[in-house]
């Protein structure tokens, strides 16, 4: 058989797989129901920022008073994702969703620096990210098989964020120890984007199994805080917005991120780049669920 008559009969091939009008089900049907968990991130935003500054902030003064740190702050990264989602199919090939979700990350960590056996500064970091989101997908449905369809989507959320939040700070010298926490929940809301591509398997006419991986975009930064601040002295309840601040330390001789509570834009000569903080629930998302037929 000759070069140019097998890639004509590729290409008619190929066309004839994208104009088939059959999903992997005999008929399809309008109305679907799917519910699917899985594993994303986050990437955290400013507040990835901060916890790296500290890290980097106790190496730098354990390198100037000679010093040993353990251990590391880290931010919340990865966790559980779940999803409903009911979809309305107006072709065989396109369709819209409305889902619900709902995203978790968690966290706790710490970092110690030890100035030889008389001075001691420890923190503790220990955040938690909710969120649950409210889409809405446009959905391009393709088939691959007999019993299998690829897909894509993409749209618009809006996300009802919550973060809560225990940092501990202890400060040691020749025995007497200092402390003093944070605790509280900032919430934030706000509209964000996503889209993906996924695999279906037919188990029946009602029935199918999917595969999905996902990637979104939401930046949030209004945060409404609620804070209770402690010490051996007592308890203080606060109320504002997380600032994002770079404080300048005087001993290194460098600016590190860092977060400030108030109600307006803080004025400090040794502070530079104040703005609100924002944090990024953007990330991607693996899941697998079931998709019911009706």
């Amino acid at each position: 058989m000759k070069k140019g008559t097998i890639i004509v009969l590729a290409a008619v091939l190929c066309v004839f797989l994208m104009a088939s009008p059959g999903l992997a089900q005999d008929s399809y049907k309008k109305f679907t129901l799917k519910v699917s968990g899985g594993y994303g991130s986050i990437s955290g935003g400013d507040l990835t920022a901060v916890a790296d500054g500290l890290n980097e902030q106790l190496s730098d003064i354990a390198r100037l008073a000679g010093a040993s740190t353990s251990g590391e702050i880290k931010n919340a990264k990865w966790g559980p994702e779940f999803e409903g989602e009911f979809v309305y199919s107006f072709t065989e090939r396109w369709g819209i969703g409305l889902g619900v979700g709902y995203i978790r990350k968690s966290i706790e960590s710490g970092a110690e620096l030890q100035i030889g056996t008389y001075a001691r500064v420890s923190f503790e970091w220990e955040p938690v990210y909710k969120a649950v989101p409210i889409t809405l997908n446009g959905y391009y449905n393709l088939p691959v098989a007999s019993k299998m369809n690829a897909y894509v989507k993409g749209g618009v959320g809006y996300y009802f964020a919550t973060w809560d939040y225990h940092i501990r700070q202890e400060n040691e010298l020749l025995g007497i120890t200092v402390w003093e926490e944070n605790e509280g929940t900032a919430k934030d809301s706000g509209f964000g984007f996503q889209g993906g591509l996924g695999f279906e398997y037919s188990l029946s006419d009602s029935v199918t199994l999917f595969l999905e991986g996902t990637g979104r975009y939401v930046n949030l930064k209004n945060w409404d805080v609620e804070n209770v601040y402690r010490n051996a002295l007592g308890t203080d309840r606060e109320t504002g917005t997380f600032w994002y601040v770079e404080e300048y330390e005087e001993d290194t001789g460098k600016y590190y991120p860092n977060l400030e509570l108030s109600d307006e834009e803080p004025s400090n000569p040794d502070y530079r780049n104040v703005r609100k903080v924002e944090i990024s629930f953007s990330g991607v998302v693996f899941k697998v669920g079931v998709k019911f037929s009706f």
